[in-house]
C-alpha cells in the first residue's frame, strides 16, 4: 500500500509540475487547451468501452474470464475507439473556432484512442489483484511523461503543446503493449469460460451508460465555462481543479482498486445486494476519509505555508475556489468506492438512474451557477453534481432493499 501511495503521489505531483510548467512556459490558454483534452479524454476512456468494461473487470476480478473474451473485448475496444476519436474530434472543430495544424489534430485524436486503451488494460491489471504492476503502470501513464515534458519544458526541448501531447501518447503506448502481456499471463493455465461476448456486453451496459453520464455530469463545466468564458478562465479552473483532484486520485489509486474486487468477491460468495449501510459505511469508506483528510491538509501546505517558505514564484490557485474543489473531490473519492460496490453487486437499475438523474439535475444548475459566478459557480457546480449522485444512490437503494425485503415477506 505505501509503495502504490509512492508512485500514485508521484505521478500526481509530476501531472502537478506539468500545470505549472504549461502556465509558466507556455500560458494559460495552452493550459486551457490541456484542459480541455484532458477532460475530452477522461469522457472518452468511459464512453468508448461501449459496456464492457464494468463486467469484464468484474469477471477478472472473480476468475471467471477467458483470454478469448478478452481479446475479443480488446479488439472491440480498438475499432470503435478509433471511430469514436475522429469522430470527436470532428464534431468539436465544428463548434470551436481554435486554431490547429494537422499534427495537432492527429495528436489530439491519437491521445483519445491511446488514453481509452491504456485505461481499460490498465484496470484489467488492477482487476487480476495485480496492484503493484498496475500502479507501476498507472505511474508511467500518468506520471513519467509528465516528468519528461516538464523537463523538456524547462531546458527549452518542448515549445508547444502538441509535444506535450505526443510524450503522452507514447506512455500511453507503453502501458497497452506491458499492461496487455500482463494481462495474457494471468490467463495462462485458466480454463476457458462458457461465456461470450454478447453476455458480458448485456451485463455490463447499464454501467457503461451510467458511468459516461457521470463522467458527462463531472467534466460538463468545462465545456460551460468555454461557451461563458474566456479560455484563460478555464485555465485558471483547470490550475485549481488539476491541485484538488489529487485527493480523488490518490484515494482511488490506494483504496478503489483493492476494495473494490474484495467488495465482487464479497457479493460473489454471498450472493446478497449491498445495503445502504454497507455501501456507504465500510472500513473503504473510512480509509478514503483519512487519505483525503491528509492530502487536503498537504494542500494547504504546499501553497500556503512551503511555497511562501521557499519563497518560489509558483502561481497560487485562488484559496476559496481550491476549499471548495477539495470539498467536492472528497465526496468523489466516497462516490467511487459507493459506484464500485454497485458494479460488484450487478445493481445496474440503480447505477444507470442515478446516473441519468445526476446529468439531468446537475448540469442546468452549473449553468446557472457559471453564469452568475464564473469559476466559483463551476466549483459549487462540481459538488452539487456528487451531492446528488450520492443522495440518489442511498435512496433508490433503500427504496429497493424495502420492496425486497416487503416481497420476502408476502
Amino acid at each position: 500500500m505505501i509503495f502504490r501511495l509512492l508512485l500514485r503521489g508521484g505521478a500526481l505531483g509530476a501531472k502537478f509540475l506539468l500545470v505549472l510548467a504549461i502556465t509558466h512556459y507556455l500560458g494559460y490558454e495552452a493550459l486551457g487547451l490541456y484542459g480541455v483534452v484532458v477532460a475530452a479524454s477522461l469522457i472518452a476512456s468511459k464512453f468508448y468501452s461501449v459496456g464492457f468494461s464494468s463486467e469484464i473487470n468484474r469477471l477478472i476480478s472473480v476468475g471467471g474470464s477467458s483470454r478469448r473474451v478478452v481479446d475479443k473485448v480488446l479488439l472491440l475496444y480498438l475499432a470503435v475507439g478509433l471511430l469514436l476519436s475522429v469522430l470527436t474530434v470532428l464534431i468539436y472543430s465544428l463548434f470551436q473556432s481554435v486554431e490547429a495544424t494537422a499534427t495537432l489534430i492527429l495528436c489530439v485524436t491519437l491521445v483519445l484512442l491511446t488514453e481509452h486503451l491504456s485505461f481499460e488494460i490498465n484496470s484489467f491489471v488492477f482487476s487480476a489483484q495485480k496492484a503493484t504492476a498496475g500502479a507501476l503502470l498507472f505511474f508511467i501513464k500518468t506520471g513519467l511523461w509528465a516528468v519528461l515534458a516538464v523537463g523538456g519544458m524547462v531546458l527549452g526541448w518542448v515549445a508547444g503543446i502538441a509535444s506535450v501531447l505526443w510524450l503522452w501518447v507514447a506512455a500511453n503506448v507503453l502501458v497497452i503493449i506491458a499492461g496487455y502481456l500482463i494481462v495474457v499471463n494471468v490467463h495462462k493455465g485458466r480454463e476457458a469460460a462458457p461465456l461470450d461476448t454478447a453476455t458480458v456486453w448485456k451485463a455490463g451496459l447499464p454501467f457503461y451508460l451510467g458511468t459516461g453520464l457521470i463522467a458527462l455530469s463531472q467534466y460538463a463545466e468545462r465545456f460551460l465555462i468555454i461557451d461563458l468564458e474566456p479560455y484563460a478562465s478555464l485555465g485558471k479552473y483547470v490550475y485549481a481543479w488539476s491541485a484538488a483532484n489529487t485527493l480523488q486520485a490518490l484515494s482511488y489509486a490506494v483504496v478503489a482498486v483493492v476494495g473494490i474486487p474484495v467488495l465482487a468477491k464479497r457479493f460473489q460468495t454471498d450472493q446478497q445486494t449491498f445495503t445502504v449501510r454497507q455501501l456507504f459505511v465500510n472500513k473503504w469508506v473510512m480509509r478514503s476519509l483519512a487519505v483525503s483528510a491528509v492530502v487536503a491538509v498537504a494542500i494547504y501546505v504546499f501553497f500556503n505555508v512551503l511555497l511562501d517558505y521557499v519563497a518560489a514564484s509558483v502561481p497560487r490557485p485562488d484559496n476559496a475556489l481550491l476549499a471548495v474543489l477539495i470539498f467536492s473531490f472528497a465526496l468523489r473519492a466516497i462516490g467511487d468506492i459507493v459506484w464500485g460496490g454497485l458494479i460488484a453487486s450487478k445493481n445496474s437499475r440503480v447505477s444507470l438512474a442515478s446516473a441519468a438523474l445526476c446529468l439531468l439535475i446537475s448540469v442546468p444548475v452549473s449553468y446557472v451557477l457559471i453564469k452568475h459566478y464564473s469559476i466559483y459557480g463551476a466549483a459549487w457546480g462540481n459538488v452539487f453534481a456528487i451531492v446528488v449522485q450520492l443522495s440518489v444512490i442511498a435512496v433508490l437503494t433503500r427504496v429497493s432493499g424495502a420492496k425486497k425485503a416487503a416481497l420476502s415477506w408476502a
